[in-house]
């Protein structure tokens, strides 16, 4: 087990602040808030989640909140190295008091690991039993008050032991074109590369909406076109060479396009259009028409809770009846569900929407369903070109 540190002091100023944070402005904004309350106490803040894929930036969220304490440096353990329980205990009685600890996937953390973590988050205390047999004895080891900063991909993966020994739960939100040039533009910058007008959108379309796949394609573009500066034709020619695509947001915008899926890859397109919007989902096994197709968690104070979707990839003139709605309608009832949502490529008829509004089904036909693809982007594929280990500076971003 290895214990890195994340640390800005050397040659590079005071470490990140939240401000310095492209994006992310409800996580943002709730980390503040909660920086202050313990500022203010003078308290150790609680422990906090950060739910998102590999490499969205979770390294520079944890490292800009210890910065709102003035701490520049954080201690850093990546949970699938804990193998033994000596590893286990010794990084946690060794830490310092008000340490601040990114535990990066937490969901692969080992079983014998689950219950002394749990004691730890509720009681800063850790019972270890030594020796076996009717020798044993347990002896409780004292831990100081400390700060950890756990991320896990999904929050269904996570232990469901730890949950409650958490103060925030965040789940990162997808970032913009916008949000992912202005991303591009600060890793020229820490990279010493300068880059033309117009590169940074390219190398966004590139990234597959990840800052620390965008860092890595940057650094793989500089040795593959042998130059510190970027030009938008380097950027085409290099993601021809290292077969990268550079995603059209308009490309799956088309009806036509979207008809032309499957109806298993249309569901998979809605399920991935909302993990961009913040959903926890799941996709359920084939079923019949009043069944469910894909179930959303949405961890979210006021609208939080369980969404149920039904996806039908229809031709335009092949609109949802009232029938199918009500069938929808009964499923989502005897799931006892937040909200029922039914999803399609065509429309639906005056009497289904009419249904849909007396008993408070959300219907999106396809117009609804472009724009929401078109504001939180369309599904990419990652080319297996791209495939590869994110470091941790990369995910600093």
């Amino acid at each position: 087990m290895n214990l890195y540190s994340v640390d800005w002091k050397e040659g590079t100023g005071p470490g990140p602040r939240l401000k310095d944070i492209v994006g992310q402005e409800r996580v943002v904004a709730r980390l503040r808030a909660f920086a202050q309350l313990h500022e203010s106490s003078g308290t150790a803040p609680g422990h906090i989640l950060l739910i998102a894929p590999e490499g969205m930036g979770q390294i520079l969220v944890a490292a800009a909140f210890a910065g709102e304490f003035g701490v520049n440096s954080i201690a850093m353990v990546k949970c699938p190295e804990f193998e033994i329980q000596g590893d286990f205990s010794a990084l946690f009685t060794n830490l310092r008091e008000r340490q601040f600890l990114l535990m990066s996937d937490v969901d692969f953390l080992r079983k014998f690991c689950w219950k002394g973590l749990h004691e730890i988050m509720h009681s800063n205390q850790l019972t270890l039993t030594i020796g076996q047999g009717p020798a044993a004895r347990n002896h409780v080891m004292e831990v100081r008050p400390f700060t950890m900063i756990a991320t896990c991909s999904k929050l269904r993966e996570c232990p469901s032991e730890l949950l409650d020994g958490f103060s925030l739960m965040l789940n990162l939100e997808t970032y913009s074109r916008t949000e992912l040039s202005e991303i591009a533009t600060r890793i020229a910058r820490k990279i010493d590369v300068s880059l033309e007008p117009g590169a940074n959108e390219l190398l966004a379309g590139g990234c597959n909406g990840s800052p620390g796949h965008l860092e890595l394609i940057m650094r793989r573009l500089v040795r593959t076109i042998g130059q510190n500066n970027i030009t938008s034709e380097g950027v085409r020619t290099g993601f021809q060479v290292l077969g990268i695509r550079v995603a059209s947001p308009a490309s799956v915008l088309e009806s036509t396009d979207l008809q032309e899926l499957s109806g298993v890859d249309f569901e998979k397109l809605v399920a991935g259009l909302l993990d961009r919007m913040g959903f926890q989902t799941e996709m359920t096994k084939t079923s019949g028409d009043g069944g469910i197709d894909v179930i959303a968690n949405l961890n979210r104070a006021i609208v939080g809770g369980r969404y149920l979707f039904q996806c039908k990839r229809y031709v335009a003139n092949n609109l949802i009846g009232a029938p199918m709605l009500r069938d929808f309608y009964g499923a989502v009832t005897a799931d006892r569900a937040v909200k029922g949502v039914f999803i399609t490529t065509s429309d639906f008829t005056a009497q289904a929407r009419e249904f849909g509004d007396r008993v408070g089904l959300e219907l999106i036909a396809l117009p609804q369903l472009q724009e929401l693809i078109r504001e939180y982007g369309p599904r990419e594929n990652s080319p297996t070109d791209s495939v590869c280990e994110v470091s941790a500076v990369s995910d600093s971003v």
